[in-house]
């Protein structure tokens, strides 16, 4: 008789790493909630979520007429509702899109390897639908009927670097958006970031600084289970990412041209590439500006700031942040 658990031993989650194994999936340890079906002491079926992704669906081939995966989607989203979740996504083959389709959930973009769906209330129409409000509210136009410029920065923290590509974009348009990545993996916060770019381009009148959502440079919540190498991940993320950016935000906001740094790093290497490759002549590729010879970057303010040089960092950081920068490192160093 088959009965719904909820995984939380951790003898369950390698029972159902194997399960997955088996389906040529792999079991992801950030997932915040595991269901499945028993079946005799056997899983017949899994499905996990975490934060607002739906992943690692697999049902036994045995019991695939039986709507297993239908009642674990059902499910899964009342825990979801129950957190206060309304809108979800869910990543997965090519192949098993038309499934989700007919289970409610909408397509967003889809790849040779993954495809991109979400359900539930709102969705990234809205998303663009309240980003263009703030534009309103913040610029007083309309951009749909304006030459829009894009900027999307991490400003971990913000340096001059950050500036310097914000100023380039906005001589070269009417308006330029400058979108502020939202997920918290970095050393300063998000209020902190956006304060300190909000700061640093007040004084411009065409420039709007922007909350990215979680549309935008959400790596975490990129599940890559159904991928089999790092590189593969990260080459499906940047290629879903840009998409996503060209299909929905160039379109729906009028964007005509983003900006990025050159970059050194592996990882955003291959992310610029994959905008490249999306975007074309619409990706604009600016030099790293430098300071006295030496190229600004965050990660060169972090070192600065891990080595206890906060005060000689402060050459690369704009001059309105100082105050803000100089209190949100005293708060971490305390």
């Amino acid at each position: 008789m088959l009965r719904l658990k909820e995984a939380v031993l951790p003898a369950e989650k390698r029972e159902i790493a194997q399960f997955l194994n088996k389906s040529g999936l792999r079991f992801e340890e950030n997932a915040g909630r595991t269901l499945y079906f028993e079946d005799g002491g056997k899983i017949s079926a899994t499905v996990s979520a975490s934060g607002c992704v739906i992943k690692m669906l697999a049902v036994d081939p045995v019991f695939r007429n039986e709507n297993l995966a239908a009642a674990l989607l059902s499910e899964i989203i009342k825990r979801l509702h129950a957190d206060g979740i309304y809108r979800y996504r869910v990543f997965t083959k090519p192949e098993y899109a038309g499934m989700f389709e007919t289970l409610g959930f909408r397509p967003l973009v889809s790849t040779e390897k993954t495809a991109a769906l979400e359900g539930g209330e709102g969705g990234i129409d809205s998303v663009l639908e309240d980003l263009r409000g703030k534009i309103r509210s913040g610029l007083g136009i309309d951009c749909r009927n304006a030459d829009m410029g894009c900027v999307v920065i991490n400003g971990n923290p913000f340096t001059n670097g950050h500036l310097r590509l914000a100023e380039y974009a906005a001589q070269r348009h009417e308006y330029t958006l400058v979108f502020i990545v939202e997920e918290e993996e970095s050393y300063f916060s998000f209020k902190e970031r956006y304060a300190m770019a909000c700061l640093a381009l007040q004084r411009y009148g065409n420039i709007l600084v922007l909350p990215s959502t979680d549309y935008i440079v959400s790596k975490a919540t990129f599940p890559g289970y159904f991928l089999k190498s790092a590189d593969e991940i990260n080459a499906e993320y940047a290629k879903s990412d840009a998409l996503i950016f060209q299909r929905y935000f160039m379109a729906g906001l009028n964007i005509r041209m983003r900006y990025v740094g050159s970059e050194t790093s592996d990882y955003m290497v291959v992310y610029n590439n994959a905008l490249k490759d999306v975007l074309k002549d619409r990706l604009c590729v600016v030099p790293r500006f430098e300071e006295d010879g030496v190229v600004i970057s965050a990660s060169r303010v972090r070192k600065m700031i891990a080595e206890g040089k906060t005060e000689e960092s402060l050459k690369y950081v704009p001059a309105t942040n100082y105050a803000v920068f100089k209190a949100a490192v005293r708060a971490k160093l305390q």
